[in-house]
């Protein structure tokens, strides 16, 4: 289980971050008035997304700590079995019921990753018009989606799983 610990981009992340960028500029996206600006989570396997999708173009980056991964505490580094097996309880908090979850050591909750990923966003969003690259985690992605879906923290393990190399697009006529 990876949450906050740092890693770079495997062969094939490095292959869905240039399928990501072929998305991006494709035809249907540049006619929607391209990237104005461009943010990551500071955790290389993002920023490297970042600058896979960024070559070649002029668009501000900067990295944000907000859209960071959920820190996992004392499971990073672990595999899941090794989780299930140490906290059964908490690792099934984890994947089916994210409300009742509680971190193992200095872990954050979900209510606690989705505060943050809405505030970074709404920052953002009050920094720049146009269309805005977020390339952040799984479930640091999920947390938001539901907030601005209008949706629980407990139907997250229903919500499909973002792919890698794919995106989401948030409209917004305002950023209140």
């Amino acid at each position: 289980m990876q949450g906050q610990k740092d890693s770079l981009l495997t062969d094939r992340g490095r292959e869905q971050a240039k399928v990501l960028k072929s998305n991006l500029l494709s035809d249907e996206f540049i006619t929607a008035g391209g990237i104005s600006a461009a943010y990551s989570s500071p955790l290389g396997r993002a920023r490297q997304t970042a600058e896979i999708c960024l070559k070649g173009m002029n668009v501000p980056y900067e990295t944000m700590s907000g859209f960071n991964e959920i820190c996992l505490g004392e499971w990073e580094g672990l595999t899941f079995r090794e989780v299930e097996k140490r906290w059964p309880e908490q690792f099934h908090n984890f994947w089916h019921c994210p409300s009742c979850y509680v971190p193992a050591g200095d872990g954050e909750t979900f209510e606690q990753v989705q505060r943050r990923m809405v505030s970074s966003v709404r920052h953002v969003m009050n920094r720049h018009s146009g269309n805005i690259l977020i390339i952040s985690h799984w479930i640091a992605i999920k947390t938001a989606l539901a907030y601005f879906h209008g949706m629980r923290i407990d139907d997250i393990p229903n919500m499909p799983k973002p792919g890698n190399g794919e995106y989401q697009i948030i409209e917004s006529l305002n950023s209140g």
